[in-house]
């Protein structure tokens, strides 16, 4: 298992998510959090919405992208600090780990776990939902398991920390009042650009902009706290990958087809529903 680690880590063990390279490399290949599109239960819709993104030049987006995707992103380091600190852990940054057997097939955890007991070596897919609601009972949404069942069969491991966390904004008024485990503030510059101040820090909130803020008055100050969090540990399952890789090539075949011949797929028409 060590060697297994540490493999990840010489080959893997880099923060390029979301950079160009890292969108590129996505685009050769149908990767973890997207595989649920290639399965017969998805909309045609949502499969052809998949193989249109691997016939076009995969690109770096401009700007922060929609709400959902704005809040997960700056949300995400937040969640870690917090997990890393509860569970007394260190999480290393992995890249898209393409399978080992099948090169179409790509996973990019969002942590590897580093620690003295037996969670070593386990995967973390953190979750920050901006407005969909959980307990401790909710199951794992499907996709979100599909994606942890081919992050583990690419990366060899065989277990992988689900954890969702429920942020939530405020203004300073309501937030220094609000008593919460976990609760700080970030700035936002005119380019998107985050600055975190992290949850260890003893600084009030003013000297910590006075101190770290190159320009404070003209950056976008947001005051959050932790509603809640639940983790739920999910174990490989083996017969995850016999029973799903022939959608999943038949999909990247079909995306392979599409181009040599220069086309797109179709759009289903529905039926005419005549009375």
């Amino acid at each position: 298992m060590e060697a297994k680690i540490q493999k990840l880590i010489s080959e893997y063990g880099i923060d390029d998510q979301r950079t160009q390279a890292w969108f590129t490399k996505r685009g050769e290949m149908l990767t973890a959090s997207e595989i649920w599109k290639s399965f017969g239960d998805a909309t045609a819709a949502a499969r052809r919405e998949l193989i249109l993104s691997k016939l076009t030049p995969p690109k770096k987006q401009d700007g922060p992208g929609v709400g959902a995707l704005i809040w997960g992103t700056r949300f995400e380091p937040i969640a870690k600090e917090i997990y890393c600190h509860t569970e007394k852990v260190k999480l290393i940054d992995l890249s898209c780990v393409r399978h080992p057997e099948h090169a179409f097939l790509g996973a990019s955890p969002d942590g590897l776990i580093i620690t003295d007991d037996e969670r070593n070596g386990r995967l973390i897919e953190l979750k920050c939902p901006i407005s969909r609601q959980f307990n401790d009972d909710t199951p794992v949404p499907d996709a979100y398991y599909h994606q942890m069942q081919l992050q583990m069969e690419c990366t060899g491991l065989h277990e992988c920390d689900y954890v969702e966390m429920q942020f939530k904004t405020m203004n300073y008024s309501e937030w220094s009042t609000t008593e919460a485990e976990f609760k700080s503030c970030f700035a936002v510059d005119g380019d998107g650009n985050v600055f975190y101040r992290h949850i260890t820090d003893t600084r009030s909130v003013h000297d910590w902009q006075v101190e770290i803020l190159v320009n404070p008055m003209e950056m976008q100050i947001l005051y959050w706290v932790l509603v809640q969090k639940r983790q739920k540990l999910t174990l490989k399952d083996p017969d995850w990958m016999p029973t799903h890789l022939p959608e999943m090539k038949a999909t990247w075949d079909e995306i392979v087809q599409h181009r040599e011949a220069g086309t797109v797929p179709a759009i289903k028409e529905k039926p005419i529903l005549v009375l």
